[in-house]
């Protein structure tokens, strides 16, 4: 019978893991099924209640899978009563770190902090460096979660020599982005940017050591989230074609000579990044924000409704046939740019520098071209020179 729980419960991890690939709630529903049949054997049987334990343990991580954290809560109960009658110390650290994230998750700090305190007791007595680090971090979001800075920062700066000592880069660059966002609650900028160049430069490592095929696979694979993690990182030259970036936080990213063809970049924070010849072609950029990014030649054939570029440097950018209405362009320098066939209806080209662009067949109604500069712009008949002078534009510098 013992045997059979057994197998059923490693059936069930097996099942939840594809679950966890995969996202497909068959699996999850399996591996329930699993464990629900692992769970009746051992109290048909009154054997190994560790099987038992583990098997409430995993149906708890089930139900906060499904969103059902109170349900979740109950099964953790279940399992930490079972652990501390039959003084399984490592099971019992592990339903008080489930049930202090599970109260974390609810917004009831106090209790995660009281559950992940208990748990850290345990993990030191059985000298669990892997699980100390991960306490602490545990710890350390709970505190960061009730805005005590100083306290969730101590716990950070544990988390992470533990993470050296144990040369888990990951760990540590954890630690790291967990210290910038306490000293960022804090106030203290300065020691916030010196922690997000630390974290930067662990990402680099992780993803030079990954070596994936697929640079965001391989991210996400790090436990690198792309949205929120490669602000102000070193992603030059980077295959991201067909990527998924879409409300991501890249600013000041350097993305020079990067891929980014059909990559979705709609409503991205590109403000301040290096886009210097990177390829843009087909990519979503809609309601983007790209102020003052550098896109000099740059292809960008692409989709850029309601984009915002003021500032931007797009000197020499192929803007061939873009999709650009309503787009803001103030004070963008576009000196010597293709924008033949572009759309630039509605678009804001106030104080913008087009000297020497290619304005061939480029829709420019609507647009307000107020004090921008057009001098030696191709492509334009004298009667469109004539409507973009009335309407405020420069032809020669003054």
């Amino acid at each position: 019978m013992i045997d059979e729980a057994n197998r059923l419960l490693k059936q069930g991890i097996e099942q939840y893991q594809t679950y966890v690939e995969t996202k497909v709630l068959a699996s999850l529903q399996a591996a329930m099924q699993s464990w629900q049949q692992a769970l009746s054997l051992c109290r048909s049987t009154s054997e190994d209640s560790r099987v038992e334990g583990a098997a409430l343990g995993n149906l708890g991580a089930a139900y906060k899978a499904l969103g059902d954290i109170p349900q979740a809560i109950a099964f953790y109960q279940q399992h930490l009563a079972i652990a501390q009658r039959i003084q399984d110390r490592r099971g019992e650290g592990n339903a008080l770190s489930n049930l202090g994230n599970a109260y974390y998750i609810l917004g009831e700090d106090a209790k995660a902090i009281e559950y992940q305190q208990q748990r850290l007791a345990i993990v030191r007595e059985l000298q669990d460096r892997p699980g100390e680090m991960q306490t602490l971090s545990n710890l350390g979001a709970a505190y960061h979660s009730l805005e005590e800075s100083i306290k969730a920062i101590l716990c950070f700066h544990q988390a992470k020599a533990i993470a050296k000592e144990l040369q888990d880069l990951r760990g540590e660059g954890q630690a790291l982005k967990n210290l910038r966002l306490a000293y960022t609650a804090l106030g203290d900028l300065q020691a916030a940017r010196d922690y997000q160049q630390q974290y930067l430069t662990i990402i680099g490592e992780l993803l030079a050591a990954a070596k994936a095929d697929d640079f965001i696979s391989g991210a996400k694979m790090l436990g690198i989230n792309p949205s929120e993690d490669f602000a102000e990182a070193d992603l030059s030259g980077v295959n991201l074609r067909s990527a998924n970036l879409r409300n991501a936080d890249l600013n000041h990213t350097n993305l020079s000579n990067a891929d980014l063809t059909f990559a979705d970049l709609s409503r991205a924070n590109l403000s301040g990044a290096n886009l210097s010849h990177a390829c843009l072609c087909n990519a979503n950029l809609r309601d983007a924000h790209l102020l003052h990014a550098n896109l000099t030649q740059a292809d960008l054939r692409t989709k850029m409704p309601r984009a915002n570029l003021t500032s931007a440097n797009l000197s020499g950018a192929n803007l061939t046939s873009a999709y650009l209405p309503n787009a803001n362009l103030t004070n963008a320098y576009l000196k010597a740019a293709n924008l033949s066939d572009a759309d630039l209806s509605g678009a804001n080209l106030s104080g913008a520098n087009l000297k020497d662009a290619e304005l061939k067949r480029a829709d420019i109604k609507g647009a307000n071209v107020e004090n921008a500069l057009f001098e030696g712009a191709l492509g334009l008949s004298e009667a469109m020179k004539l409507d973009l002078k009335q309407r405020g534009a420069i032809f020669e510098e003054s």
